[in-house]
């Protein structure tokens, strides 16, 4: 820790360098003038030095506006999370955070701001599940503000986030499945709903599956990749967590799907001249990678063009998926492998309320398991 004192005009100053911006490394110092004489500028300057001895952890207050350090503080975030959530945090901070208190200083920052934040953008019909996200990005980023010492305290620890009502989960019957697949007849795109309806994969893990992660023999494929969102458009990822890399059985009319499939995109590659062979089982006229927005627009024109079926969003597939493989009994620890959850804890939470007739088969096993005393003392089934 240093400091000197210097003249400015008719007066005396000192400045102490109190260490450097963790992001950018710039200096940092605090200045103090307006001393008569040099003397008690020089007086002024221990004392100030001595304060700071005895105060090792003293946090200096920032400068910095909430847009400046947010933007460093993403250049620090990039490097820790995957492309497709910092594309998440850069839209939110940039759309919806700058644009309300970007202009306010950091260390300003109160919670009578954030709660107009919330409230506006409540306001302005943003969902709460993306203010909810704000709220965490916030922290995140405060938090991380307040180890770099710019800030004494993380205000947002004191407001709370708007309260996200969970939407109640759309899936199929079986006869609007049966009905969906009827009508829908794009042969670029069905194979697609139905190994979504047959496997519970996600649309990234589908749209990045190759023909080689198919197990023709054993009747099953291997997730071991997904196209996802990136810093710019999409791009190929390997799974979030362990359980993402997953084997899943397939039916045998999920395998004769595949192969009627398989042969249509023969026809197709002999009829495109500038086929290029990528192994991916869904793929363009020239061999890439479906786009997500290309599949989003067919399955978009579909519902505006008809009202046979509820309309549902394709991820809706993987959560009928789930509800048919309840429904018909099997296992939720199975159900959780196939659909790649970290937790089986994460099924039941998300698919139980889908099945009503699981409270009462539960009472009427109750009955089958124990028999309890009538009031006369005697014991009999009830």
């Amino acid at each position: 820790m240093r400091g000197c004192v210097t003249k400015r005009g008719k007066t005396w100053a000192f400045v102490v360098e109190v260490g450097k911006h963790p992001v950018t490394g710039k200096r940092k110092q605090k200045w103090s003038s307006g001393y008569t004489t040099k003397a008690q500028a020089e007086q002024e300057l221990a004392k100030m030095l001595a304060r700071l001895a005895d105060k090792e952890n003293i946090v200096e207050q920032t400068n910095e506006t909430v847009a400046n350090y947010l933007e460093n503080w993403l250049v620090h975030k990039k490097g820790q999370i995957r492309p497709g959530t910092y594309a998440t945090y850069e839209s939110n901070v940039r759309v919806h955070i700058v644009p309300s208190i970007g202009h306010l200083k950091l260390h300003q920052l109160n919670p009578q701001q954030l709660l107009h934040l919330y409230q506006q953008a409540l306001e302005d019909g943003l969902a709460a599940q993306t203010i909810k996200h704000i709220h965490k990005i916030l922290h995140d980023a405060l938090e991380t503000a307040v180890k770099w010492g710019l800030i004494t305290r993380n205000i947002v620890k004191l407001v709370k986030a708007p309260k996200v009502v969970r939407k109640e989960m759309k899936v199929w019957n079986e006869q609007e499945i049966d009905t969906f697949l009827k009508h829908f007849t794009n042969p670029r795109y069905r194979t697609i709903v139905i190994l979504a309806l047959a496997t519970g994969m996600r649309r990234g893990e589908i749209l990045a599956l190759k023909w080689s992660d198919i197990d023709w023999d054993k009747k099953q494929l291997a997730v071991k990749r997904s196209y996802v969102k990136h810093y710019k458009g999409h791009a190929i990822q390997e799974p979030k967590s362990a359980a993402g890399y997953r084997t899943i059985a397939l039916s045998g009319q999920t395998i004769k799907v595949l192969r009627q499939h398989r042969l249509w995109q023969l026809e197709d590659r002999l009829s495109s001249p500038n086929f290029v062979n990528q192994d991916y089982v869904f793929s363009q006229r020239n061999g890439d990678i479906i786009e997500p927005q290309q599949f989003s627009g067919s399955w978009a024109y579909f519902f505006r063009k008809h009202t046979i079926v509820p309309k549902i969003r394709f991820h809706d597939l993987r959560h009928t998926h789930a509800s048919l493989l309840l429904k018909a009994g099997i296992h939720p620890k199975v159900v959780s492998e196939r659909l790649g959850h970290s937790s089986i804890t994460i099924t039941l939470d998300r698919y139980s309320h889908l099945l009503p007739g699981m409270q009462e088969a539960a009472a009427k096993a109750f009955d089958t398991l124990l028999v309890l005393p009538t009031e006369e003392g005697k014991r009999e089934m009830l």
